[in-house]
């Protein structure tokens, strides 16, 4: 499963949050706009970002950027900056240690890669002097953040941990950088594209998905999670089950366990299902998984593959376009044999 840091992080914060990483609904994210104030990136800084924790103000632009959690080097990449320090990939990694969709624009002469496994390295943070500190979708306590901002402004999510939109967390990220412009337009650019995506693919809308992880335990994945968001971006609309599961989730967690005995709650149209530790072929002959109608009509898509999975979870203006070349012929079969 790709999450062992989020699981710790959610067992730590609520007994507290659960790493394999777009939208509220899909209008809604159209619309989302981080509040800032301080001007954009023509009328210069001071900038200053809202929180989930207070106010983070990046003084002047910033010239060494470190980046924490998964997608804020993706933008920064994209933005045409290079972060002097960003999280090692250890789950579905190039031989780089970084993530596919970041390979042509990691450069290790200028970017140290931090060891982020366990907790944050503070001391080697600090020792970078950085501008400012980058995690719009990484959750992390109060303590965590005060202790960031001790080092450098950091830009922290604005809701609910793990939790925002990859147009959110690009615009914030272009509000730190002093690149607002250049990121409405990322945002504008892959919107164009993912709805083209779904424009080529009627078979998609109104098909009801569900996305989870299973195996040794298993996992729905709820409609504020970015996995699924970008999805239903696509034109699938969540299932029955992931819906009243959400009304259940009082914590408002981007992810809610699913006893095996209860698998039916993942009952879709199309189930995405990532398998890894378990592999798709023993998912399929497993008799409580094999119930499932999607999995009986071969309307699954199951996957392994960590570079994959990681990508789907780890949503952001680069790592979108990189996946969907990988998955959309799979889920199109899917949508199709769910008729």
């Amino acid at each position: 499963m790709f999450w062992p840091r989020r699981l710790r992080a959610i067992s730590a914060t609520a007994g507290v949050l659960i790493a394999s990483s777009s939208l509220v609904a899909c209008g809604a994210a159209d619309d989302a706009q981080p509040q800032a104030s301080g001007g954009t990136a023509s009328a210069g800084f001071p900038v200053t970002l809202k929180n989930t924790f207070g106010e983070t103000v990046v003084p002047a632009k910033p010239q060494r950027i470190v980046t924490l959690g998964w997608n804020a080097q993706s933008i920064v990449h994209a933005l045409g900056e290079t972060p002097v320090a960003m999280p090692k990939v250890t789950y579905g990694p190039t031989a780089a240690g970084v993530s596919a969709w970041d390979a042509d624009w990691f450069d290790a002469s200028k970017t140290q890669l931090l060891d982020t496994g366990d907790k944050f390295p503070f001391e080697k943070i600090a020792g970078l002097k950085p501008d400012v500190i980058l995690a719009p979708y990484e959750g992390f306590d109060k303590a965590t953040y005060d202790t960031l901002t001790g080092i450098a402004p950091t830009v922290a999510y604005p809701g609910k941990p793990w939790q925002t939109t990859w147009q959110e967390q690009t615009l914030l990220v272009g509000q730190a950088l002093g690149k607002k412009t250049e990121a409405e337009k990322l945002i504008s650019d892959l919107n164009a594209e993912v709805k083209q995506v779904a424009a080529d693919h009627p078979e998609f809308k109104g098909k009801t998905i569900s996305v989870g992880s299973f195996g040794t335990d298993n996992w729905l994945y709820m409609p504020t999670d970015p996995r699924v968001q970008i999805l239903t971006e696509l034109g699938f609309v969540n299932s029955p089950g992931v819906e009243a599961l959400q009304k259940q989730n009082a914590k408002q967690e981007f992810a809610v366990p699913i006893s095996k005995e209860k698998i039916a709650d993942a009952e879709a149209d199309v189930l995405v299902a990532y398998v890894d530790g378990l592999g798709p072929d023993k998912f399929a002959a497993d008799p409580l998984y094999a119930s499932l109608g999607a999995v009986k009509r071969g309307s699954t898509f199951a996957s392994a593959d960590q570079q994959l999975i990681s990508a789907m979870s780890s949503v952001s203006v680069q790592s979108v376009p990189w996946v969907l070349a990988k998955i959309v012929p799979a889920l199109s079969k899917a949508a199709n044999a769910a008729n």
